[in-house]
């Protein structure tokens, strides 16, 4: 049992307990009383906390992509149906089992939450706080077929999608004191820089360009709502058509042609059309219109919970008025990022800065190249020891932020590339579980000393 040196926080009536195995039915830290609601939510009391629903302090330290799916691929099927005596993976005793394991390695490697990109109706019972993925638009970059994924955000089409999909996922959870949030899109394509071709990344695997949204809104059809807000957009900034025709090398004789028009313009950036500014106040408006319908549609349905937002790719990074646009409807700065802490210290201080919301590192990871998985997405190291020395170091400086609330692993267990080709998810065990020491080890002290290393008690 580790120990605590009473410490009394400055401006506050509780003292830091002796010991910080002093937890609540959620993992809260219980010396640290905040107020309980019956859900979780978010307080700043000298740093950010998470409150949970019994009021304790609560940091949140999970893993994501526990899916069966990683148990039933063609080398390992047989293997884990033996482990589960089973005979087909239909049979509900596998997934009871597979639920069983998670649980048990959440134990083992010292974590407190079930994160996202897990189908939680896997999860029959969850006695442990967790995330819940929601997407309102399949705008990640691993995600999108073409202009389809961006949808017309004004049209009363997607408001209705939103108010299915937040009747269908979220109504039924409004009262479970285990749910954190709703988080939406990973890593959604905002911006050019977003939807520029690249070659393999740490975060995934190569791209072509890719559309944006606002370039694939202004090609919509004349009565779709979004090409009208476009074409008042474009009126209003560039106040002639004549000077309209010469940003966008286009021959349209009035603002009213521009809206009959359809398809009449590149969904990729493109040599000589100087679209650069329109397209950053046109995504800005876009976005505000997303959140604001696609919020309002789960606060309708489940007033209780908190909203996580999208997560943003912080190894390319995001405009500040994205960020603001975000932090104006959700309750945290999501952010994903592969690397060490402090090549992107200054960013997250940035945010921190902009929005005064808590950051939440919500999917990444340090991985390890191995022969059955050449490719893996991630921070690629050198070997298991070195991982768990970035992992550490990471962590350590990560949750010592007062504006810091949470880190989620990606991911479970390691997807070899006989399940995918190319980019393959890494995980904390192979196919056969067998876990990668000495992670989980060191996954777990940090786990056992996670309000220390929050209040700052620990190096």
């Amino acid at each position: 049992m580790l120990a605590l040196a009473a410490f009394a926080l400055p401006s506050t009536n509780y003292c830091i307990a002796q010991t910080i195995t002093d937890l609540d039915r959620y993992g809260g830290y219980k010396p640290i009383q905040l107020g309980a609601s019956g859900y979780f939510r978010l307080e700043k009391a000298e740093r950010w906390w998470f409150v949970t629903p019994e009021g304790s302090a609560f940091l949140t330290f999970g893993l994501n992509h526990t899916n069966p799916d990683y148990l039933t691929q063609d080398y390992n099927r047989e293997f884990w149906k033996r482990k589960f005596g089973v005979e087909d993976i239909s049979d509900p005793e596998f997934n009871r089992k597979f639920a069983a394991k998670v649980m048990d390695d959440l134990e083992y490697f010292g974590m407190n939450t079930l994160g996202s990109h897990s189908p939680k109706q896997k999860f029959p019972e969850i006695k442990i706080p967790y995330v819940q993925s929601l997407f309102f638009a399949r705008t990640a970059y691993w995600l999108v077929k073409g202009p389809q994924s961006f949808p017309d955000v004004y049209g009363q089409r997607f408001a209705d999608f939103c108010e299915r999909k937040a009747r269908s996922v979220a109504a039924p959870l409004k009262d479970d004191p285990f749910l954190m949030g709703y988080i939406f899109t990973n890593v959604p394509i905002f911006t050019d820089e977003d939807a520029a071709a690249h070659g393999e990344v740490p975060w995934g695997r190569s791209q072509p360009d890719m559309p944006t949204w606002p370039r694939v809104l202004r090609n919509l059809g004349q009565s779709s709502p979004g090409k009208h807000a476009f074409v008042k957009l474009a009126a209003s900034r560039h106040g002639s058509i004549e000077a309209f025709n010469r940003v966008y090398k286009t021959d349209f004789r009035s603002f009213e042609a521009l809206q009959a028009a359809e398809k009449w313009s590149p969904y990729i950036k493109a040599n000589g059309i100087d679209d650069a500014d329109d397209n950053r106040v046109f995504l800005l408006e876009i976005l505000d219109q997303y959140y604001t319908v696609a919020v309002a549609a789960v606060r309708r349905h489940d007033p209780n919970h908190l909203i996580f937002g999208d997560t943003i790719n912080a190894n390319i990074g995001a405009p500040d008025e994205v960020v603001s646009t975000m932090a104006r409807h959700t309750d945290l700065i999501a952010y994903q990022y592969y690397g060490e802490y402090d090549s992107h210290a200054e960013l997250l201080d940035r945010w921190s800065a902009l929005t005064g919301k808590p950051l939440f590192h919500a999917d990444a990871a340090f991985t390890v190249q191995r022969e059955e998985m050449p490719e893996p997405i991630g921070a690629v190291v050198a070997n298991d020891e070195v991982r768990a020395k970035r992992f550490l170091d990471y962590a350590r400086k990560a949750y010592a932020r007062p504006d810091f609330v949470g880190w989620h692993w990606c991911g479970w267990v390691d997807m070899w590339q006989g399940w995918k080709a190319d980019r393959q998810h890494p995980g904390l065990q192979d196919p056969m579980g067998n876990y990668h020491h000495p992670m989980p080890e060191t996954l777990r002290e940090f786990g056992k000393r996670i309000y220390e290393y929050g209040l700052g008690r620990s190096q």
